[in-house]
This record gives C-alpha cells, sequence and structure tokens, in this order.
C-alpha cells in the first residue's frame, strides 16, 4: 500500500518550535535538523506499521507509533504518528528530554 503523509499542526508547531531553538544556536544545525525531519518522513512513508509503538500508545484509543531521527552530531528528537487508512498523520514532534505526549493533547485530525 502507498501511504500519503499528512503533517498535523501540533507536530508542525513542535518542529518548528525545535529548528528556531536550534537556530538561535546554530543556523546550521537548524537547517540539518529540518532536513533529518524531512528524511525520516520519507522513511516513515515506507513501511510506517514497522516501526514500534510510541509510549503514549497505551494512553489514547488509537494506535501510536514513534520514529527516532536526529543530525549526525544532534540528540534524538521523536516523531510520534498514527496510521488511518493509506495516510500517516505526524502528531507530535518531541525533543530530547520532554516528556511524554498528555493524552489530551493527541488529535488525530
Amino acid at each position: 500500500m502507498k501511504f500519503k503523509v499528512r503533517v498535523l499542526p501540533f507536530a508542525r508547531k513542535d518542529l518548528l518550535t525545535a529548528v528556531a531553538w536550534l537556530k538561535e544556536r546554530s543556523a546550521r544545525g537548524a537547517d540539518r535538523l529540518a532536513d533529518a525531519f524531512e528524511k525520516a518522513v520519507a522513511e516513515i512513508v515506507k513501511d510506517p506499521q514497522r516501526f514500534p509503538l510510541a509510549v503514549e500508545d497505551a494512553d489514547v484509543v488509537v494506535e501510536l507509533r514513534q520514529y527516532l531521527f536526529g543530525t549526525p552530531h544532534g540528540r534524538k528528537h521523536r516523531i510520534v504518528f498514527t496510521i488511518v487508512g493509506n495516510e500517516v498523520r505526524i502528531l507530535h514532534v518531541r525533543g530530547p528530554g520532554q516528556n511524554r505526549i498528555d493524552p489530551s493533547h493527541v488529535r488525530y485530525e
């Protein structure tokens, strides 16, 4: 099955916040993080079911999966996503040290 991807607003905000924070410290690092995110999404849509369940999966009614990504010199970030039909919905992007996602903040649309 071929999958398409949709980055939902919370995830877009998470990513933009992380990139902005990093840009204040390293413009090159911020660009690398944005590129790493794009590559991660391309990897996810190839076969999203192969990735492990997210730690938050037990707290919500839909299946949540995660993908760890990062830059060569950076720390790992986590993409939390769900699969609806042939669509991968990116719900959140969590940085190193961030808490688990509050179940009330998990939006599927």
